[in-house]
């Protein structure tokens, strides 16, 4: 039997990149979802979750992010992982970031995070749920250039041993998971502001031991297994998924 069969998962930004390859294994391993994103479910993720309860909507809107946690526990009669990985890039720079940048990037990439947290809480109690966060490794390692994403993804960070330390007692396990480049429509994006997008993406690979980026079915994979029961000890973590980068002191060159 797979670790999530009968499982009831919530994903946010599951219409693209990372989420969309979490909400296809959840759906593979037999979980029942509930998915939320900006625009619509993409058509490979939409067979593979088929039956899934959808509403696409931005989740800056906490009035309307909280009205759809409600109504996604409703349908799902209840819920045992919630997956908070809807985000944005906002690379700054703290002297070039405005007030309105912060606000922004805290309103897409923390505050519903932490709002849906609150309000999948009773329900997750119930059934001993798990909250699943992602981070980045821009939340401990970072580069210039990357405020007030970096700040955003640290509070994404903190919120999650906060979860764990607050709620622990009550059978939830919070977790939080830390990529580094994996090559999703959000790198693409960011990689289409340099003047040569294929020779920073050779460059920047390059860096990894692995000698490449990480793709979005790489941290799907482990996300299935952190919402399942096997890793019920683990609460608090922050989990590193970055192929090797953070193991070294520089680059080879």
């Amino acid at each position: 039997m797979s670790s999530l069969q009968g499982k009831r998962i919530l994903v946010t930004g599951a219409t693209s990149g990372i989420g969309a390859a979490i909400a296809r294994r959840a759906a593979a391993e037999g979980a029942r979802l509930a998915l939320c994103g900006l625009g619509p479910l993409d058509q490979e993720t939409r067979a593979a979750a088929e039956g899934a309860y959808f509403e696409s909507f931005d989740l800056s809107d906490l009035e309307v992010t909280r009205a759809f946690a409600q109504r996604a526990i409703a349908q799902l009669g209840g819920l045992d992982g919630l997956v908070n990985n809807a985000g944005a890039n906002f690379f700054r720079g703290v002297a070039g970031a405005s007030y309105e940048d912060l606000a922004r990037c805290f309103a897409v990439n923390f505050y519903p995070a932490w709002a849906l947290c609150q309000e999948c809480h009773a329900t997750l109690r119930e059934s001993r749920g798990v909250i699943l966060n992602l981070a980045s490794i821009h939340a401990e390692r970072t580069a210039k250039g990357a405020f007030p994403y970096n700040a955003s993804k640290a509070a994404v960070v903190a919120l999650t041993k906060s979860l764990a330390l607050e709620w622990g007692a009550e059978g939830i396990r919070a977790l939080a998971l830390a990529p580094a480049l994996i090559l999703s429509p959000l790198a693409e994006e960011f990689l289409k502001e340099f003047p040569d997008p294929a020779a920073a993406r050779a460059r920047l690979e390059s860096h990894y031991p692995r000698g490449r980026a990480g793709q979005p079915e790489e941290v799907a994979s482990l996300a299935a297994a952190l919402l399942g029961d096997a890793s019920a000890f683990l609460n608090g973590n922050t989990i590193l998924v970055d192929g090797g980068i953070s193991a070294q002191i520089e680059p080879d060159t």
